[in-house]
């Protein structure tokens, strides 16, 4: 993926072959990038602290973001299994 695509999107849950449509948030997660700290970020974006390790990635890099915090939008203290982390190879 090009690393202007990772910079803008925004990360999400979904529950997979469930029968009810249930409305998921992302309040945070954490963001690596190989050869830099790990990156806390406090909602669905990627923040300005994200951003600076993501521009350090090279091509081929391997991030990745992962320990999502998803919640049902209507039922905050409903506690959800864990949200499988996503792995994105830098493009350019």
């Amino acid at each position: 993926m090009p690393r202007a695509n990772v910079e803008i999107a925004t990360i999400g849950a979904m529950l997979d072959d469930f029968d009810f449509d249930l409305n998921l948030a992302v309040s945070g997660f954490k963001f690596k990038v190989p050869g830099q700290p790990t990156v806390s970020v406090n909602g669905n974006k990627l923040d300005s602290k994200a951003k600076a390790a993501l521009k350090r990635a090279g091509r081929g890099d391997i991030v990745q973001i992962f320990d999502i915090e998803a919640y049902i939008t209507n039922n905050k203290s409903y506690k959800l299994k864990k949200v499988s982390p996503v792995v994105i190879e830098i493009t350019n």
